[in-house]
């Protein structure tokens, strides 16, 4: 397989591989155009994500979003695999909203355990070699769905230090609102409605959000509906409209505007 030597310009609907053995200098610091995983099996060095260093080490998992920019210079023993997510597959995996409330808010990297290493681990080098499929139609769709398969591990591993997080680094009372979300997001989409269960004002609680998860209640509320609108598309058969009424929409036509705004998807073209 071809070694990518720099950033890469991909079509939004394609992923591309590399393995990094040794040192690495990309001191070129650039704005990702795409969504960017690196696996690190060994390694030592730095990666500056925004001018901020973080150590390279064994069993870590880095990633960034579109937007960002990086640069890094690895040890001699470093090993590690790098995808490359074009825009579409990343609106595509499961885990997306979970991977940006972290970046937004926490250092983008997880420091593995040692089994779940290995699954992700096992996962990529998958990936690697279904690239190699020679038809088109064929290798995209595998490729998908094994992306879908490592999002959904990732996900996982996101809402665990979210929790973690969210318990040790903010107010009780944001706490209490994360939860309340992820009850009540089909029914109640106003932080008014949250604001008064926490006995709060609605101001008071958006000032809590923005100082402490660098984003405003209402997002919060609308990244978890969005997530559960994604899940319906991809894994339930109920149609667009039973799905529109599950979520609490009134119109499949407001159901709609609202995806399209938050992934630049319809419903129809999500599920396709």
């Amino acid at each position: 397989m071809e070694k990518l030597k720099t950033e890469v310009k991909l079509a939004d609907d394609q992923v591309s591989y590399r393995q990094i053995v040794g040192v690495d200098e990309f001191n070129k610091t650039l704005n990702c155009t795409y969504f960017l995983v690196v696996l690190f099996c060994e390694g030592s060095g730095t990666h500056f994500i925004n001018d901020i260093p973080h150590s390279i080490g064994k069993n870590q998992l880095h990633f960034l979003f579109p937007g960002q920019k990086h640069r890094w210079t690895t040890g001699p023993e470093t090993v590690a695999h790098k995808i490359v997510v074009g825009n579409k597959v990343l609106e595509m995996l499961s885990g997306i909203n979970e991977f940006k409330f972290i970046t937004n808010n926490y250092d983008p990297i997880f420091q593995l355990s040692a089994p779940v290493f290995e699954i992700i681990n096992s996962e990529i080098e998958n990936i690697e070699r279904d690239l190699l499929f020679k038809d088109e139609e064929t290798r995209r769709q595998v490729i998908h769905l094994r992306m879908d398969i490592l999002s959904a591990i990732l996900k996982k591993e996101a809402e665990n230090l979210i929790e973690k997080k969210v318990d040790m680094d903010t107010k009780p009372l944001l706490k209490k609102f994360w939860n309340l979300v992820q009850k009540n997001f089909l029914i109640e989409k106003q932080p008014s409605w949250y604001a008064g269960q926490l006995i709060v004002s609605p101001n008071y609680l958006n000032i809590l959000c923005q100082r402490h998860l660098n984003t405003t209640a209402t997002e919060v509320i609308h990244n978890r509906l969005t997530q559960e609108a994604k899940d319906q598309l991809r894994y339930s058969e109920k149609t667009i409209k039973e799905i529109t009424y599950s979520l609490g929409f009134y119109s499949v036509s407001a159901f709609s505007r609202f995806f399209k705004n938050r992934t630049g998807f319809t419903p129809t073209e999500y599920r396709n």
